[in-house]
């Protein structure tokens, strides 16, 4: 009977030997062919929890996390799997510091992650429309006005950090009106500026892409007249006025259609002729209303006189 015992105790005894033996060799093995090992990834951050009530800047787009553990879990492991994340549910306007939580994959561990917090800037959410404005680049000629502005869209809403939005005193759509001669359209950013002119940045503007129609009209028009020379009084008697000539003989005329539309010819200054017994010549400007300009502004004039003979047919009356 104790021969049975020693002999059942000596067998009891090889077998845990054989079996820490196999968990020695199975750690021996594993150690060999799936090594523990060491990996960087780059994750994202995500927000959770944020109010809509509230806006914030400053969260990290991403961190760096070093990650330790068997091969080939680390070889089997998908990226886009790992989240890293910051819980906005408990904060409050001002400047904080918050962490950033990451969940380790099972079977690993997390050695360290960079960054681990962040100092963030909460604000209140704000929203406010502004009528879309277009602002001139250059200028259009001198005979061009712009006759009507339109946009597309007429309004846009401007929102971000209250701070931000509070101080946008307009929105603008850049035109460039150099050459412009007739009605055209441009495409453009919408910008938000402040009071200084500045631009706003930091806010967001929706839509962000504008249309301008523009209606241009001309506002200036040129016309080639006759000169036409206005004479007053008569010549004494006995003297006749043979010929007037001028020269140049025509003027441009130019102004607004309301000023030179009905006009047919350019008259000088009225010449006198009373007294004048003989031929006489002189420079005389021709004569302009409000809201034109006329090229030359003087006109070469000569008023031819001679005795008057008897039979002499040819003669002017004045």
């Amino acid at each position: 009977m104790m021969r049975l015992l020693r002999k059942m105790q000596n067998n009891w005894v090889a077998k845990v030997l054989s079996f820490l033996g196999a968990v020695l060799m199975w750690f021996y093995v594993m150690k060999e062919q799936n090594p523990i090992t060491d990996a960087t990834y780059t994750v994202p951050v995500h927000v959770q929890n944020l109010s809509d009530k509230y806006v914030v800047e400053d969260i990290p787009k991403q961190v760096i996390v070093h990650l330790r553990g068997p091969r080939n879990t680390i070889l089997a492991l998908a990226q886009n799997s790992l989240r890293a994340y910051v819980d906005l549910g408990d904060i409050s306007p001002g400047q904080q510091n918050v962490p950033i939580r990451f969940v380790s994959p099972s079977g690993l561990a997390l050695v360290s992650m960079t960054p681990d917090n962040a100092t963030i800037s909460v604000d209140e959410y704000m929203v406010k429309e502004f009528p879309v404005e277009v602002q001139q680049l250059g200028k259009v000629a001198d005979d061009i006005a712009v006759k009507k502005i339109s946009t597309v869209p007429k309004v846009v809403s401007v929102s971000g950090p209250k701070r931000l939005v509070a101080t946008v005193s307009h929105v603008l759509l850049k035109v460039n009106m150099v050459d412009r001669k007739s009605n055209f359209t441009s495409s453009g950013v919408i910008t938000a500026v402040n009071a200084a002119g500045g631009v706003v940045d930091g806010v967001t503007i929706t839509p962000r892409q504008g249309q301008a129609q523009l209606e241009l009209e001309q506002i200036r028009f040129e016309k080639n007249l006759p000169v036409t020379v206005s004479t007053v009084g008569e010549v004494p008697a006995g003297y006749v006025v043979r010929s007037i000539t001028v020269d140049p003989q025509q003027a441009i005329v130019s102004g607004k259609e309301s000023a030179i539309g009905g006009l047919s010819e350019i008259r000088t200054v009225d010449i006198p002729l009373q007294n004048a017994t003989e031929t006489f010549a002189g420079d005389y400007e021709l004569r302009q209303e409000d809201g034109m300009t006329v090229v030359p502004t003087r006109v070469h004039v000569t008023v031819d006189i001679r005795k008057k003979l008897l039979g002499d047919t040819n003669a002017k009356s004045h």
